[in-house]
């Protein structure tokens, strides 16, 4: 082999290399749904560099180099954001950076301080931002532009002149950045929805329930590990009828019981249970019911639907707690039938 064929394979190794001595990573605050989309339309128009690559938002934390042994405590400092309430905010106009940098962007103003806030409260070890960047002002916003030419940042700004949105931020987001794909994408790894942090109990029986939309690596793994129910045929037989939906219970920032669904269209309906088995008997599944209620409730939903193994342990344990059978299910799953508990709790 020549050098010049073994040059493209020693530099993928190269990256490779790199991506497992570390991780780049940001903190952002996603603009979601309709609002979201007519965002992408505006990036699209002026070919926004970062279409395709990262959803609209609001950046908290600009991307950092973090190793991998510190991704634990960036997931740690992500969980207590949950605690913080969702910013209301008005997006737009248009403006730019220009002629520092050549970037149009919208506006964001309202419920700023909220922000400067939680950035203040992320932008720690390890998740400190570069000098240079650190130096700057924070200025909140939403880029739609990057690389724009001087005749078309002008003509953006008086398109624009009177572009508005209000939008809830509801969610703060960890993106990784994939330095091997082409145009280096950034992944949502882990999240949080603003609002559902709570902490109950006291002592050794003090849980801290976490709202997402993903399990984040460190609960995947242990998910992974940890024995449950996974009702996957009845959920690739029946659409899915809402947003994804994850609630995490963790003890001393250990993952020890998580429900994964979907929320939405007035119902919540749960497909994964997960608990440790080595803290049954403690009441944690009890308040994890509870805590699922409560959220459901607070976003609108009237029931709580948990799709379980007929006769099996969450069927069981669910009667016990009051729901009640809503539906009987066959051919869903090769060895069990399924059944949909169901409480209604709005």
């Amino acid at each position: 082999m020549t050098p010049d064929q073994d040059q493209p394979d020693s530099a993928a190794r190269r990256r490779v290399a790199r991506s497992a001595a570390r991780r780049r990573l940001l903190l952002a605050m996603p603009v979601a749904g309709p609002e979201g989309a007519e965002i992408d339309g505006l990036r699209r128009a002026l070919g926004g560099s970062g279409l395709g690559r990262i959803n609209p938002h609001v950046t908290l934390v600009p991307p950092v180099n973090v190793r991998d042994e510190e991704l634990v405590d960036v997931l740690r400092q992500l969980r207590s954001a949950a605690r913080e309430d969702p910013a209301v905010v008005r997006i737009g106009p248009a403006r730019t950076f220009a002629p520092r940098t050549p970037v149009v962007y919208l506006e964001v103003a309202g419920d700023t301080a909220r922000i400067a806030g939680l950035r203040r409260q992320l932008a720690v070890a390890p998740l400190i931002p570069e000098i240079a960047r650190r130096e700057r002002p924070f200025v909140p916003h939403v880029t739609v532009g990057g690389r724009v030419e001087g005749p078309r940042i002008a003509a953006a700004l008086e398109v624009l002149a009177d572009f508005q949105l209000t939008v809830t931020l509801a969610s703060v987001m960890l993106c990784e950045q994939d330095e091997v794909a082409p145009r280096h994408p950034w992944r949502v790894i882990a999240d949080v929805v603003l609002g559902s942090g709570s902490t109950v109990g006291r002592g050794g029986r003090e849980l801290t329930f976490v709202a997402s939309t993903i399990l984040d690596p460190e609960a995947d793994v242990w998910a992974d590990a940890t024995p449950g129910e996974d009702v996957t045929g009845a959920v690739a037989r029946i659409p899915p009828t809402g947003d994804p939906f994850v609630l995490t219970a963790y003890a001393d920032d250990q993952p020890v019981a998580a429900v994964v669904g979907t929320i939405g269209s007035g119902s919540a309906a749960i497909h994964r249970w997960r608990l440790d088995e080595h803290r049954r008997g403690e009441g944690i599944g009890g308040q994890l019911v509870r805590a699922l209620e409560r959220i459901a409730a607070a976003r609108g939903c009237a029931w709580v639907f948990v799709l379980a193994v007929a006769d099996g342990p969450v069927d069981s344990f669910l009667t016990h707690q009051g729901y009640a059978r809503a539906g009987e299910f066959s051919g869903y799953t090769s060895a069990w039938r399924t059944v949909a508990l169901g409480r209604r709790v709005g």
